[in-house]
């Protein structure tokens, strides 16, 4: 049975945190912030797989991606491909970086397939490389959650950033300075 991705992602990212540490030098406020919903959707994901062009069976290329408006008062976006797994963890998951992008203008609302804007800078996946990959062992379905965060001035992402250290930064309410608006879409694939 397959959870919501804000509950796996609440739960997995316990565990994350702790490895990974948050890195900002952000006072946290009593309560966390409202987090707005921003729309965030790939026109190349007609029924929630992810289609073989876009994965090492393909051209291994990102996907065409859009989104709605984002605050006015952000300093830019970052977008993350977040692969869940099975796992060891106490909630039974993985997580894992499959591609990570900061220093999107936030007066974009779209990236082609397999082209990063002006300015934009790609982090470390969990690979320890630094494009976008999607290549699940073969035989089994893997989930996978493209999110967009609206990074706050508080937070800095420097050009070398670990994937999963921003996954920690902005994620998470727990967070020292989490993301004041994110989207996310969920999609699978399954190698033959």
């Amino acid at each position: 049975m397959r959870q919501s991705m804000p509950a796996i992602t609440g739960a997995a990212l316990l565990a994350v945190l702790t490895v990974a540490g948050c890195g900002s030098s952000v006072t946290p406020s009593a309560r966390p912030p409202a987090i707005t919903p921003i729309p965030f959707k790939s026109a190349a994901f007609a029924r929630g797989t992810i289609p073989a062009r876009y994965t090492c069976d393909g051209k291994n290329i990102s996907p065409p991606l859009e989104w709605g408006n984002v605050p006015s008062n952000i300093k830019e976006l970052a977008l993350l491909v977040i692969g869940l797994g099975p796992g060891t963890s106490a909630n039974g998951y993985s997580v894992s970086i499959e591609w990570a992008v900061a220093g999107v203008n936030p007066a974009l609302h779209r990236l082609a397939a397999g082209r990063l804007p002006a300015g934009a800078h790609l982090g470390t996946t969990t690979q320890k490389t630094n494009r976008y990959s999607i290549c699940p062992s073969p035989g089994k379905a893997e989930l996978y959650q493209f999110a967009l965060y609206a990074v706050p001035p508080s937070v800095t992402i420097p050009r070398a950033f670990a994937g999963i250290r921003a996954l920690s930064n902005l994620a998470s309410e727990r967070a020292i300075a989490p993301a004041p608006a994110r989207g996310n879409f969920q999609a699978s694939y399954k190698r033959k």
